[in-house]
């Protein structure tokens, strides 16, 4: 599945039709009471994030959304009903939250009330007008503060259709949001056939959050895991790692996110690449970090790979396939030596290691320790990282590409350097977005073309050797 940028996104003209709530479900969401369960830490962080962005005016798009194509002209009366089991099947759809003093208070709509109708939005011939309607929608819509939370649609013509839906970024994730594809089509084709959808058994996200919130509690300043959190957090002085080379950003600065993406490997290379990383005795995530740690250790001379890798928390069958957000980020610091054998072997040791803190979130542990630790003072800041996810092993993956499916994300601000790679079954490519300085300009491209070249060695020849390349100039 493919990440777009939604100003790059080029729909096919259409008349678009939405689904949205009737006055019954609209009125018991007016009366819903409290919930119990409490957000998860992801939640409370990304929530509390969106009121300090609102607050300065920071330009955010914090929602998920994807698009995919189905043949012919849809059925809207099938889809609306596929989309209301659908929702009654995640739960953390029909919830939202309320801010309560320095509390955040869940709400939950019981799902019997919900209740969908079509919504004639009209006809577009221009993908520009389809794009500019579907931000500001997307923008203004999903909001972990109002519920719904989400928005659905299509793009109708009599060849093929496109759903659309986009959710606030509390209740999906970047796993999630690939499932919605072949579950929403699954439903629509067993109401078209009159039959039952067969789909797996999924948990609550919602019980998930109170689940996470009760193993926290038992998470003392004593416990193993806040001292290795420690150990990681004083090796850099009490900061959480940055991106190996200068920025020109300033700590209250406020830049656009320009968007990053760079093709790795084809089906071929990556299988090479996995197989090269399987001989030395690590996986496809450690080679992706020994070749990071490589890359900071030529271009920025650090002699030691520090950095947040996302990790899942579906610790359970019930999560396989459930909505929400399932994941974590874990600390990862090991050694770089002279050759890629030596380094993935230390890649690997920290990255088993740091999965075994999957469990336990870094604003738990900035909630047990009184010093010592910095998650980021400006709390409109998000942490580096770097994700990786084979898309492969996602239902429906084989169809992505003839269906056009893709996951698509909006604008925003950046004061850093995220990184995603994707696995899919034709090519492995990496999205980033760095902030728009002239620094940043010249170094980040750099940096990842850079590090594309040491993953492509390793596929030419099994290994690599640190200085085999020669750098680049800096630039700007």
């Amino acid at each position: 599945m493919l990440m777009t940028p939604i100003l790059g996104y080029e729909p096919r003209p259409g008349r678009l039709v939405e689904w949205t709530l009737d006055e019954r479900t609209l009125a018991a969401a007016e009366v819903a009471p409290a919930h119990p369960s409490p957000p998860s830490y992801v939640q409370e962080r990304h929530i509390r994030r969106a009121l300090a962005n609102e607050e300065s005016g920071t330009v955010q798009s914090p929602w998920l959304a994807t698009v995919f194509d189905l043949p012919g002209r849809l059925d809207t009366a099938a889809m609306g009903a596929a989309i209301e089991k659908w929702i009654r099947r995640h739960p953390t759809l029909l919830t939202w939250f309320g801010v309560e003093g320095d509390d955040l208070r869940r709400h939950a709509v019981p799902a019997d009330t919900l209740s969908l109708h079509t919504t004639e939005i009209g006809e577009f011939s221009e993908a520009a007008a389809i794009r500019e309607y579907l931000l500001d929608r997307f923008d203004v819509e999903t909001n972990p503060l109002r519920w719904p939370p989400f928005v659905f649609g299509t793009i109708l013509r009599e060849d093929s259709s496109t759903v659309y839906f986009a959710v606030d970024h509390s209740h999906s994730d970047g796993y999630s949001i690939i499932l919605v594809f072949d579950e929403l089509r699954t439903l629509y084709q067993a109401e078209l056939d009159g039959t039952e959808a067969e789909l797996p058994e999924v948990g609550s996200y919602v019980d998930f959050c109170r689940l996470e919130r009760e193993r926290a509690a038992r998470i003392t300043a004593n416990s193993p895991a806040v001292h290795r959190w420690l150990e990681f957090w004083l090796a850099g002085g009490g900061q959480p790692p940055r991106f190996p080379l200068d920025l020109g950003v300033t700590a209250n600065g406020s830049y656009p996110a320009v968007p990053f993406e760079i093709d790795l490997f084809d089906a071929a290379e990556a299988d090479t690449f996995a197989t090269a990383c399987k001989d030395l005795g690590g996986g496809f995530s450690a080679g992706l970090l020994a070749a990071i740690g490589i890359t900071n250790r030529e271009l920025a001379g650090q002699d030691d790979y520090r950095g947040l890798a996302v990790v899942h928390t579906r610790d359970e069958p019930r999560w396989a396939a459930t909505q929400g957000w399932f994941i974590n980020l874990v600390p990862v610091r090991f050694p770089v030596s002279g050759r890629f054998d030596e380094v993935i072997g230390q890649a690997q040791s920290a990255f088993s290691a740091a999965r075994e803190l999957a469990g336990v979130s870094v604003h738990r542990v900035a909630e047990v320790v009184s010093e010592g630790l910095n998650t980021g003072a400006d709390p409109r800041a998000v942490l580096p990282m770097v994700s990786y996810i084979d898309t492969r092993v996602a239902p429906g993956s084989r169809d992505f590409e003839q269906a056009d499916c893709r996951v698509l994300g909006g604008p925003g601000d950046s004061h850093d350097v995220p990184i995603w790679v994707n696995r899919l079954w034709g090519r492995t490519y990496l999205k980033a977005s760095y902030p728009d300085t002239p620094r940043a300009r010249a170094n980040v491209p750099r940096y990842l073309e850079h590090l594309r070249e040491v993953l492509r060695a390793v596929v030419r020849t099994g290994g690599y050797r640190v200085g085999e390349l020669e750098p680049t100039a800096a630039g700007g």
